[in-house]
């Protein structure tokens, strides 16, 4: 590719050469030369610039053998420097390597950037995690004496979805006996992308059938199931034992439902913000294959112009199809923590006036006196009106010291940033009556499964919401929301059910007393543990996996951690490390509840292990087959903590190691020989429930690390 520019100067070219279709997470080489008809002035600079979603690869010179190498040439033998930065000023052009030549250029000569060039003995450059149609690459330029930069091409490459990984099946909550539904059929490559795959897909009994998967990677199948219940539906490839997979738990029930229990993400951006892929492929995706019901896009509004609104307003409103998909027009209004941090704005019609925080990446200013500069101005603006407000850890984490409760109904627990149940228990620490939610906050533009890539700008894949609804309308959803009838998972269609009576999730009850609290769950794994809140104490647990406890020969070593409360870049904390086992083998290691491929063992051996791992308030680990378990001594080394502890004294429940300041936890846990269910239910009391207003609500952890989070039921208790 090359690109002409006309400069005061004189003429510039800009070739680009490599590959016009990657697959996501691979490794490329390919140049950026650019020259001119002119002679370059001293320290003259170029820029080349991703986007801030961009996981392609850190330029690194201090190793030729290795990925990611970058040299760079200038004429024949001009001095030249260059080093990577992040450059905010460029937003969301972020990522930037820059090149200085100190001394200038002649007239008629090059510079030349090559990646991972072979003769360098270069591998390769790492190629972006994510599916995009045209990824850029902004080429700049600055001549001195003129500190101005120029923007002076953007060459474009396809990102596809790499090799075939994971099977994935996903069926409606609930149906109805005998009556037909799509069961989604989908394959993701390692990076949850849409993947190629030509082998057949077999259902298995009470279905049959083969089923092949179009280029796109996803097809829906008619199927209907006649016996009521709980059913996980399976299906396998012949041939290929790693691509088999269980659907979500599907509820059939005999006769009609009054509700069904519907998915979406309400929170993540395309490339209007600072994201990825254009808004309808955003939408899409979340409909297409993520197979969610529902999605709103929010975008951060001081990067939003009038015709990228109004953009956003025509494809919200063309995407729409109640009983098929539903769409919420939306905006993050995103000022910083300091004058009340990111809010998602929700609108329940096709258009709505677009108040910014400020119109810092806004070219033009002509509207600038419309802005809400502090969330109390948000406050007054929309107060009486109907729109309704999640409050989140983001970018720019709300601070709850200001709530408007007729606005602010949701409470974003979970996204690509963090699992933050700090946040949850501020809120319920100030007495706030929010419903929960999660999503994924992502800017890769894939709402409703979003990754976390190689880890460039978030930690964990992201989460969902589940909302009951009469019909899958907009009028349904939004109700529903207001309504605070919802709850929130990491991203798996956990089925979770709270009652108080005819009291369900968001209700408020007045009591003489605190009636007792159904729960039923149906998991996409074995369910391990049930905590049981009021307000922000937890007051009871149930421990599945220690009922009916015989142990086995595995045993998980689990840790969870944040570095502070807050966003992707504040909570991250770095878990890489080792054990040793002394006393016993190893017979196998198994990585455990890991986001990302770049998370991994790095190293088994018979006495020890070796992994990455980065948390964010969420759980990674290893399980390991020990021979034998009773006489291993472990050792765990990492920089968060480090212990010793003896495997044999290990019961029933876990044991768990922790520290503030900051919080991080470490958790061993001989497992059983027989994993505990796939649903529970129970019954929970308040043994001494105190008078006043408070919020009941659970928590489930399942055995693959996943989690679901009730929107409390609010009761006050008269004295």
């Amino acid at each position: 590719m090359r690109t002409d520019v006309a400069l005061a100067a004189g003429r510039l070219r800009v070739h680009y050469e490599g590959e016009p279709v990657l697959a996501a997470g691979t490794l490329t080489r390919f140049d950026v030369a650019v020259e001119t008809d002119f002679a370059w002035p001293p320290r003259t600079r170029l820029g080349l610039a991703r986007r801030w979603p961009s996981d392609w690869g850190t330029p690194q010179a201090y190793d030729p053998d290795a990925i990611d190498f970058v040299s760079v040439e200038a004429g024949r033998g001009a001095p030249v420097r260059w080093w990577s930065a992040r450059r905010h000023a460029w937003h969301p052009f972020d990522h930037v390597l820059f090149v200085e030549l100190p001394e200038g250029l002649p007239r008629g000569e090059r510079c030349t950037l090559r990646f991972g060039r072979a003769q360098d003995g270069s591998p390769g450059f790492t190629v972006q995690a994510f599916i995009e149609e045209a990824s850029p690459l902004s080429v700049r330029l600055r001549l001195p004496p003129d500190d101005a930069w120029i923007d002076l091409a953007r060459p474009t490459v396809q990102i596809v979805g790499a090799a075939p990984h994971r099977l994935v099946l996903t069926a409606p909550s609930r149906v109805v006996a005998g009556e037909r539904f799509d069961l989604h059929v989908r394959i993701e490559d390692a990076w949850g992308n849409p993947a190629v795959f030509a082998l057949p897909v077999r259902l298995a009994a009470p279905l049959a059938g083969d089923v092949v998967l179009p280029p796109c990677g996803w097809t829906r199948v008619p199927v209907a199931l006649h016996a009521a219940g709980v059913h996980r539906l399976q299906a396998h490839v012949e041939g290929a034992r790693a691509f088999s997979a269980t659907s979500n738990p599907i509820e059939v029930v005999a006769g009609t439902v009054p509700t069904r229990l519907h998915w979406g993400d309400l929170h993540a951006q395309s490339v209007i913000g600072c994201g990825a892929r254009s808004i309808d492929a955003y939408y899409d995706h979340a409909r297409d294959f993520a197979a969610t019901d529902f999605a709103s896009h929010q975008a951060n509004c001081f990067l939003v112009s009038a015709p990228e609104w109004s953009q956003t307003e025509s494809s919200t409103a063309r995407q729409r199809e109640d009983g098929r998909f539903v769409t919420l027009l939306g905006v993050e209004w995103s000022g910083a923590s300091s004058v009340g941090g990111d809010h998602n704005l929700y609108f329940p019609a096709n258009q709505a006036e677009l108040h910014r925080c400020s119109h810092e990446f806004v070219a033009d200013k002509s509207d600038a006196a419309t802005d809400l500069p502090h969330i109390t101005d948000v406050h007054a603006h929309y107060r009486g009106s109907d729109t309704l407000v999640a409050v989140h850890v983001g970018g720019r984490t709300t601070d709850l010291r200001w709530h408007e409760p007729a606005l602010d109904r949701l409470l974003e627990v979970h996204s690509t940033h963090a699992t933050s149940d700090w946040f949850l228990h501020d809120a319920l620490r100030r007495g706030y009556r929010m419903g929960v939610v999660a999503g994924s906050d992502s800017v890769d533009g894939r709402p409703g499964a979003s990754h976390p890539g190689h880890m460039g700008v978030r930690n964990v894949r992201g989460g969902l919401t589940a909302v009951e609804l009469p019909a899958l309308t907009r009028a349904a959803l939004w109700d529903a929301l207001k309504s605070r009838r919802c709850y929130a998972t990491t991203g798996e269609r956990i089925l979770l059910s709270l009652a108080a009576g005819d009291a369900r999730m968001g209700d408020e009850i007045r009591v003489a007393r605190v009636p007792a609290f159904e729960v039923a769950i149906e998991g996409t794994a074995p369910i391990e543990t049930i905590d049981f809140y009021r307000d922000e104490r937890c007051i009871a647990t149930v421990d599945a996996m220690a009922a009916g406890y015989v142990p086995s020969r595995r045993v998980r070593i689990a840790w969870s951690g944040a570095s502070a409360p807050g966003n992707w870049q504040r909570a991250r904390m770095d878990w890489d490390g080792a054990l040793r086992i002394d006393g016993a083998a190893i017979v196998a290691a198994h990585p455990w509840a890991f986001d990302t491929p770049d998370e991994a063992l790095r190293e088994v051996a018979a006495q020890r292990v070796a992994w990455r791992s980065v948390t964010a308030g969420d759980w990674d680990g290893v399980v390991l087959e020990l021979d034998p378990p009773e006489r291993a001594e472990l050792t765990f080394v990492t920089a968060p903590m480090t212990l010793r502890a003896t495997i044999g004294d290990l019961g029933a429940r876990a044991r768990a190691f922790e520290a503030d300041d900051p919080m991080r936890r470490v958790e061993l846990r001989r497992l059983p020989a027989t994993m505990p269910a796939l649903g529970w239910k129970g019954r929970f009391e308040d043994p001494a429930p105190p008078s006043g207003a408070h919020a009941y609500w659970v928590r489930v952890r399942q055995a693959d690390g996943a989690f679901a989070w009730s929107t409390p039921i609010f009761v006050t208790l008269d004295a």
